[in-house]
């Protein structure tokens, strides 16, 4: 498992790239691990984009494509990037604004 020193590092170096509103680490489970967002936010962010991993690794195994490596959705706000680290049991989660 990632350290938290390394989640911190993550954090801080997603944080600062222009753009970035909020960005969450979180287990497979839906477990926050890390986040600079407010904690009912995290806690929600955390849950629903568990759940969509979920169904995005069921289908691409599914549908024989390999493994999911990363995920990203267009949004009236601007963009969620979401990349899930099965070896890990970790999903990153960036929350960007629209440019």
């Amino acid at each position: 498992m990632v350290s938290q020193d390394k989640l911190r590092s993550i954090l801080s170096k997603l944080k600062a790239q222009q753009g970035v509103r909020g960005v969450v680490v979180t287990n497979m489970e839906g477990l926050p691990l890390s986040s600079d967002l407010d904690p009912d936010t995290t806690e929600a962010v955390a849950a629903i984009i568990t759940s969509l991993v979920g169904k995005a690794l069921d289908a691409v195994r599914e549908l024989r494509e390999g493994s999911l490596s990363f995920l990203t959705l267009d949004t009236s706000k601007g963009q969620i990037n979401i990349a899930p680290d099965v070896k890990e049991g970790l999903i990153l989660v960036v929350l960007k604004k629209q440019s």
